[in-house]
């Protein structure tokens, strides 16, 4: 079984974008981290204005959108998974 080692300092988030489809997020590293914006149905459901008031957190590897108490690890986003109580798209339409 291979585990997953990530170096702590990979997680340093640069920048934060949320689009209608996707939460983006753009590392010191130069990568870029891309998840499908239903995996988080707090965010999915927000405003488009509750959205753009992401803040990377203190230790820069999460942002938090605490107005709707929202918050996303860049390990997270790397390793990847729905939040608890999302569902997909093509599921919900059923």
């Amino acid at each position: 079984m291979t585990t997953l080692d990530i170096d702590e300092r990979q997680l340093q988030v640069r920048s934060v974008d949320v689009t209608e489809d996707s939460i983006i997020f753009d590392m010191v590293d130069g990568r870029r981290i891309v998840a499908p914006l239903w995996w988080y149905p707090r965010l999915a459901k927000a405003s488009s204005e509750q959205r753009a008031k992401g803040e990377i957190l203190p230790f820069g590897d999460a942002v938090g959108w605490e107005e709707i108490d929202e918050y996303i690890s860049a390990k997270a986003l790397i390793i990847g998974g729905a939040a608890p109580g999302a569902i997909p798209p093509a599921q919900a339409a059923e």
